[in-house]
């Protein structure tokens, strides 16, 4: 689901988590910094100065939706979609022990170092 996910543009490392509580995915993302700033510039804001509130829920909700768009070209079912997603700064890399040797999430490991941020997308999601 993820290798789906991470054909958007925008993305650069992608996390897709499931709460067996949830009837609903979210994911934590990792910007490809060139492509956002190249869309926000064509999008008509200052991409020298930090992202403003406004522009971060712009990204957001356009981050979303062409992950859903990627999800449906590849044949997701509406609930294997993610709902929700939260931006994060650092990538996962094997030094900080977010990936194995062969390059994948330790879905442990990301799911510890994120629990808190899982727990405030699915809260955020339901407000």
């Amino acid at each position: 689901m993820e290798d789906v996910y991470a054909r958007s543009r925008f993305i650069s490392q992608i996390f897709v988590y499931g709460d067996s509580f949830e009837s609903f995915l979210v994911a934590i993302v990792l910007l490809n910094d060139d492509y956002v700033k190249q869309w926000a510039k064509n999008e008509g804001y200052n991409v020298e100065t930090p992202m403003s509130s406004e522009l971060n829920a712009k990204l957001k909700q356009t981050v979303l939706d062409d992950m859903i768009r990627e999800g449906k070209k590849r044949g997701l079912m509406s609930y294997e979609q993610v709902k929700a997603i939260e931006f994060i700064k650092e990538s996962f890399t094997i030094e900080n022990g977010l990936l194995t040797p062969t390059l994948k999430a330790r879905r442990y490991a990301v799911e510890k170092k994120y629990k808190e941020l899982f727990q405030k997308i699915y809260q955020n999601t339901r407000a």
